[in-house]
């Protein structure tokens, strides 16, 4: 059978007119366009899925991520219904230097948000500036997101997680030191076996959060116009209520386990668990903010935080308050020589006073009467501090601080028992033995035992005010005794390896915690000691020291088990081994040391490690006080900048002025490395740290200029505190990181004293 096929001319050219134009129209929109690189090789493209677009980033080894719906929200319609909802852009268009997307998204009837993100590509930077508009009124509430998912299917034991002042690292240390990291805290157990990790910006020291994966890359997220406005019904909550409001401003951070991939993403308001935080549907509410990515290479895990946090501090430039340190200095020094109290033949400062009223409210309060050494009574510091300070001239009021500093060093001396320790103090009425935290107390966790950091912080200045003695022709041998009594003691409980237990029973030398994890404590003091006792009978045949044996051992020891996987931990006596900022800072301090007294680089390269976690405590930037609150009941004042406080600890949102005594440290290091970013940071602790200090003319509530509070919250009762008084180390600190600087090099501490930059 013979087929034939006849063609009309006039059809077949109608065909092609139409195909033609098709295939032109495909060509001009394919369903991938290249929009830029980043320095890292890394190609950003977007993707076209259906009708919509996505972005993706295709960039060398692990941090390859895609977003196929950039434009996603979480709607809350009720405590029983809510729901994410994501969409494409609409439109990409290439821009100079990056590309625009654009995108609507409807909740529900009525109800528009019409979202324009502007990307810019610097370097190895993507930034995103986004607006979102809202057209129409609904009811219920919703937050905005912007994030990127791992191309690979990653979970969170692949990578290594860094929040500052939250987690940075792994979750298999857990094993190494079970509960570094409470269980219910931001990066604890709970929430990390959930796959899901979330905190609200004003925790973070600096907003920004990151992965680092095994070999080498990495990428971070960073909110570099943070506001973080809110209202008391957020930061009073206690019961975890819903609160939807235009004036909630602060936003989130998150890790969320997909599948496939690790999700890293911004919310805006900061919604949480226990927490839920929105914005209402409400015609022409507007949500503005602007994040950047930043895509990293060739960088260890500790590489990979210390350029991230030094890239996000270089963009906030943290505002600079000068103050003239030698009015702080005397304020101080005055307040604390009025602390003290002296009962018979024993004198000490008191505990805690109120800041408010000045009153100590001896035995019927908490330990109020009792004067301890070291975590957080710090009397020996103390009286070592205004001890320094009265050498500066012959005044009638240095005579005084000169002889309240022997009679406090001398109390101690006197009336606590180190080998083995009885206690770490004593009551000033009654001289009984005590300590930080003596059973029964509010501290559950931690009471009834002494702890090595109680010693060894306080012994060190005990050591150093013998030497400023000595120098001027006044011995103190029982202080030095007494201090090589303990260390002799103390030696005797090292382990073969340089590991040292965290406390032990009171008056029998029976270990109560094994933990070594603070075995860093020992370094500081061990190196003083051997610095002082050069003198004395204490070499071995070989010629070496004993306690600067000991104190190197003891740095090898907690460098290669702990420090070197970023775990800085138990420096509090209150709050056990947990991740916290005083561990690094201890160990910073130890590292310096053993530096000092060897020359050998490696103690400088690890007393950096320690001084870069401990900056990522540090807040850059400031927290607004809730704007429908007063002065009349902050605490935290409105106005006074938040630039310079400290993050206490790994699980909560309070802060504290502790590195105010870290001052030198971080100076000392800029000398010995000519690394500029350490002194900044000097600088900011020597003044901003005094932005809540009372001083003449300026009190914030304080009874006399040098009072201070212990603490504030910055999340949850933020501009508030648990209380208005004050433990010793409270002034003490400031006046550590003033005269420590002065003793260490007199010509830098006149150039930052003088800095009004």
């Amino acid at each position: 059978m013979k087929i034939s096929i006849r063609f009309n001319t006039k059809w077949v050219l109608a065909v092609i007119a139409i195909i033609v134009p098709f295939y032109s129209q495909s060509q001009q929109e394919p369903n991938r366009i290249e929009l830029g690189s980043l320095r890292s090789g890394g190609k950003i493209s977007a993707v076209k899925i259906g009708t919509q677009w996505g972005v993706e980033i295709a960039n060398p080894g692990g941090a390859s991520v895609q977003q196929p719906q950039p434009i996603k929200i979480f709607q809350y319609v009720s405590e029983m219904k809510s729901r994410e909802l994501g969409s494409g852009y609409n439109s990409i268009d290439k821009s100079t230097n990056g590309f625009v997307g654009k995108g609507d998204i409807s909740p529900m009837e009525g109800v528009t948000l019409h979202v324009t993100d502007e990307w810019t590509i610097t370097e190895n930077i993507l930034k995103i500036k986004r607006q979102l508009t809202v057209s129409g009124n609904g009811a219920g509430g919703f937050y905005s997101k912007v994030s990127f998912s791992t191309l690979n299917n990653y979970k969170f034991p692949d990578v290594d997680l860094f929040m500052p002042g939250t987690i940075y690292g792994r979750s298999e240390y857990q094993a190494i030191t079970p509960g570094y990291l409470f269980d219910g805290a931001p990066a604890g157990t709970n929430n990390y076996n959930s796959g899901r990790i979330e905190e609200r910006e004003d925790a973070f020291p600096i907003p920004i959060a990151g992965l680092s994966f095994r070999d080498g890359t990495s990428m971070a997220l960073f909110n570099h116009k943070p506001d973080a406005n809110t209202i008391s019904d957020d930061t009073q909550d206690s019961k975890g209520r819903t609160l939807i409001d235009e004036r909630i401003q602060f936003g989130a951070f998150g890790f969320v386990e997909q599948n496939p991939g690790i999700e890293l993403g911004y919310w805006f308001p900061g919604n949480k668990r226990g927490r839920q935080r929105y914005h209402p549907f409400k015609n022409r509410l507007t949500q503005s903010y602007e994040l950047s990515f930043r895509f990293g290479q060739n960088e260890t895990l500790h590489e990979f935080y210390r350029n991230s946090w030094r890239w996000g501090w270089k963009v906030l430039n943290p505002a600079f308050n000068h103050y003239d340190i030698n009015v702080v200095k005397k304020s101080l020094a005055t307040h604390l020589a009025g602390l003290v109290l002296t009962s018979g033949d024993r004198t000490g400062i008191p505990f805690w006073t109120s800041m408010i009223t000045g009153e100590n409210f001896g035995d019927a309060g908490l330990r109020d009467r009792d004067a301890v050494m070291g975590f957080v009574g710090k009397n020996l510091e103390g009286a070592a501090l205004l001890l320094q300070i009265s050498y500066e001239d012959n005044s009638p009021e240095n005579k005084k601080y000169r002889q309240i500093a022997l009679d406090i060093i001398s109390s101690f001396v006197r009336y606590v028992q180190v080998a083995p320790p009885g206690g770490t103090g004593f009551n000033i009425e009654t001289g009984k033995p005590t300590m930080t935290n003596p059973a029964p107390n509010h501290v559950p966790c931690c009471n009834g035992r002494l702890y090595l950091r109680e010693f060894t912080d306080d012994m060190r200045w005990v050591l150093k005010a013998y030497q400023w003695e000595q120098s001027r022709g006044n011995t103190h041998y029982n202080w030095f005794r007494w201090c090589a009594e303990f260390g002799e003691w103390l030696l005797k409980n090292e382990n073969d390896d340089g590991r040292f237990p965290r406390s032990w029973y009171p008056g029998t030398g029976v270990v109560y915690d094994k933990s070594f994890a603070n075995s860093y404590n020992v370094m500081a003091f061990l190196c003083k000691l051997g610095e002082v006792s050069k003198r004395e009978a204490f070499w071995t045949a070989e010629g070496t020291d004993p306690f600067v044996s000991a104190a190197k051992r003891a740095g090898e020891f907690i460098w290669k088990e702990f420090h070197s996987k970023e775990l800085y931990i138990g420096g509090t006596l209150d709050n056990n081994n947990i991740l916290d900022k005083e561990a690094s800072t201890l160990s910073l301090e130890g590292y310096l040391a053993l530096y000092e007294l060897t020359k050998e680089p490696k103690w400088l390269d690890r007393a950096k490690a320690a001084a870069d976690f401990a900056e990522t405590w540090i807040y850059a930037w400031n927290i607004p006080m809730p704007v429908d609150e007063t002065n009349a009941t902050l605490q935290w004042k409105k106005g006074v900048s938040t630039i310079g406080v400290t993050k206490i600890n790994s699980h909560s949102g309070g802060v504290d002025q502790w590195m105010a005594g870290d001052v030198d440290e971080f100076a000392r290091l800029y000398k010995y490395t000519n690394d500029s970013h350490y002194l900044d940071i000097a600088r900011i602790e020597l003044h901003n740290s005094k932005n809540m200090l009372a001083l003449p003319g300026r009190l914030y509530d304080y009874y006399e200029p040098g009072a201070q509070q212990e603490h504030w919250g910055m999340t949850s009762y933020r501009g508030h505190a648990r209380h208005q008084g004050a433990l010793p180390w409270v002034t003490v600190n400031h006046l550590t990181g003033i005269m420590a600087l002065k003793e260490f090099d007199a010509d830098l501490f006149n150039q930052l004293s003088a800095d009004k930059k």
